[in-house]
């Protein structure tokens, strides 16, 4: 779990979910908003559409918030994770490279 400071709350969530810019990968999608600070602040929505069991999209916001806290180059902003079902049978080591590689795209488009 990431520390608080770099969680986002419920007021920075709502106002990057409805002014947020969208990207879409195959195995996720991000909306990111710019943020005034010097590090990212993160948010992972796993809904039942993902898969109908708690215990299944637990595992893998925790195995998102595990490899977030390993990226090394993160932009100032806040961004929301939304995975996608295709995220469920990706190995735990390839999740890290896909969001480096995801974050290091957004880097300069982010509004």
């Amino acid at each position: 779990m990431l520390p608080r400071p770099r969680r986002l709350s419920r007021k920075d969530f709502l106002a990057a979910k409805s002014h947020g810019k969208s990207t879409r990968t195959p195995h996720f999608s991000l909306l990111t908003c710019s943020n005034n600070l010097s590090f990212s602040r993160f948010s992972i929505i796993t809904s039942t559409k993902l898969h109908k069991s708690a215990v299944v999209r637990n595992r893998l916001r925790r195995q998102i918030y595990d490899q977030l806290s390993t990226i090394s180059h993160q932009p100032s902003a806040d961004i929301i994770i939304i995975p996608h079902h295709s995220m469920l049978n990706l190995p735990r080591a390839e999740i890290g490279p896909l969001l480096n590689q995801a974050l290091s795209k957004i880097t300069p488009g982010i509004s």
